[in-house]
């Protein structure tokens, strides 16, 4: 069964994640991450109709703040380290 990520490009992370991905994204389970966005560890999602989504790089924020690592989001940082498919197609 495809996941909605599937149709995303190679290399490509999706900017907003659902509760299930955004706790496995911090490799807990979603109870315990339930309870890391009460506790104020993490942001709380957006609200999109009744659909919680959480902001990627807000949590990767927050990851580096629970381990004390000074970290600054860049989104251009992001896509220079992605793999880019076309490379291999061209010969670089």
């Amino acid at each position: 069964m495809k996941s909605r990520y599937d149709h995303l490009p190679p290399g490509l992370l999706p900017i907003f994640l659902r509760r299930q991905a955004a706790s496995a994204f911090f490799d807990v389970s979603e109870t315990t991450f339930d309870k890391m966005v009460e506790q104020g560890l993490v942001p709380r999602p957006v609200r999109v109709g009744s659909i919680s989504l959480w902001f990627r790089p807000a949590l990767v924020s927050a990851a580096a703040k629970m381990t004390g690592t000074d970290l600054q989001y860049s989104a251009q940082a992001e896509t220079q380290e992605a793999p880019n498919e076309w490379d291999a197609i061209v010969g670089k």
